[in-house]
């Protein structure tokens, strides 16, 4: 035998093999339980320390990951279907990406400035005369009802005083201007003190969008490579059912943000189009109103349903020949309509079982979720209780499982 040979072997006795350096390791070597409980809260509390200490950017790789998860349907269809390169996949389903981020915006201008330009022209006091008007029309239908007039006339009148005293006032002259330079030179620095200001909140949220997109791009890019480093962390003898847990868990968040998306654009339609012939001012923008407002469970058809309303109130209706009172009705009506027509039909077709949660659990979970983590808790409420859930069962399950198969057996029944 050679004298290499020979310090081979003596290596080979004094390092073990790397392979078992981990999680292998020689039975003298291993922790005890008490250790590997300690270590593991130990890694619970780093892993929980990293997240508060990057929880500035937290917003961000949230982002970054749902628009990962949402364009990866269109990638594999690209890649499996038209057997394209997936790189190519990837970098093809990205600008289009970027393509509808540049658009949308460019769409959504006109309706935007109309609905700006409608605004401004409502001149408050005929808003504050038809107020007026709706309140005595209130009180003189209350009269027919003694206990009713009891109970809020005199809230009524106290409403319709303030009114009137709001329209009462005499408008005060602006004073003469004039000003020194100084006052110029203030002014001036003042308004560009204020564009910078505008400009700076701009600039970074351009930032957040590019570090977004970036972002994603690498999990995809990478998503092979993630699952590979995550396969390496399961135990041994668990991988199938733990695969089969993350396999339902990433269904669960495709399926809630496809159907959402669809949610938005059909009901973002069905408005606009209903709101439309119905003769509602501003019907576009408001169709854009409710399907955004998809973005929040139960609350946000709700909120979506106020605009419409107040406009109908005070405008009325383009081409029906109705009151201002009675086309607002009919306004709360169709907007009733089309939320349970998306209850009991599109939300069962579109989401199906991705999301199967009570209305009352979703309900509370977007309360506190807002009240905790603002706007992006109340639109991730409920694909995170989903998650919650498929993880609470499959604990459960093993929990339980150990316990039925730790219990003594049971009796077999009495013969007869």
């Amino acid at each position: 035998m050679s004298e290499e040979e020979n310090k081979s072997q003596k290596m080979d006795l004094l390092i073990p093999n790397q392979q078992h350096t981990y999680g292998n390791s020689c039975p003298e070597n291993r922790w005890s339980d008490p250790t590997r409980y300690i270590m593991g809260v130990f890694l619970i509390l780093a892993a929980l320390a990293v997240v508060y200490i990057g929880r500035s950017s937290l917003a961000l790789v949230v982002c970054a990951a749902l628009l990962a998860l949402l364009v990866d349907p269109v990638i594999r269809i690209l890649n499996g279907r038209l057997h394209l390169n997936r790189t190519l996949a990837v970098l093809i389903t990205y600008l289009f990406v970027v393509a509808a981020l540049l658009i949308i915006p460019l769409l959504l201008i006109q309706p935007l400035v109309d609905a700006i330009n409608f605004v401004v022209s409502i001149d408050p006091n005929i808003v504050v005369h038809k107020l007026i008007l709706a309140t005595q029309s209130i009180s003189m239908a209350l009269q027919d009802h003694k206990w009713l007039a009891s109970a809020f006339s005199p809230a009524l009148d106290t409403v319709s005083k303030a009114l009137n005293a709001s329209i009462s006032g005499t408008p005060v002259p602006a004073p003469p201007v004039q000003m020194s330079v100084a006052e110029l030179s203030s002014r001036v620095g003042k308004a560009l003190g204020a564009l910078a200001g505008y400009l700076g909140p701009t600039f970074s949220g351009l930032a957040s969008v590019l570090f977004t997109l970036l972002m994603s791009l690498q999990m995809t890019l990478s998503a092979a490579e993630m699952k590979n480093w995550f396969s390496g962390l399961i135990p041994p003898g668990h991988g199938p059912e733990l695969s089969l847990l993350f396999k339902n868990i990433h269904r669960t968040w495709t399926a809630f943000l496809r159907g959402q998306i669809n949610l938005m654009v059909i009901v973002g339609l069905i408005t606009w189009v209903g709101g439309f012939v119905l003769g509602l001012p501003q019907a576009f923008f408001l169709g854009i109103v409710a399907g955004f407002m998809e973005l929040i469970p139960n609350v946000g058809p709700v909120l979506a349903a106020v605009p419409a309303v107040l406009i109908a109130l005070f405008f009325g209706s383009t081409h029906m020949q109705v009151g201002h009172l009675i086309f607002a009705v009919i306004i709360i009506v169709f907007y009733t309509l089309v939320q349970t027509v998306e209850n009991q039909i599109l939300v069962p077709r579109i989401m199906g079982g991705a999301v199967d949660l009570p209305p009352l659990v979703v309900l509370i979970g977007v309360i506190v979720a807002t009240g905790t983590f603002g706007i992006l808790g109340a639109l991730l409420a409920t694909p995170v209780i989903a998650t919650g859930k498929l993880i609470f069962r499959y604990i459960y399950g093993k929990i339980m499982e150990d316990a039925l198969a730790g219990a003594p057996a049971s009796p077999p029944p009495p013969a007869h």
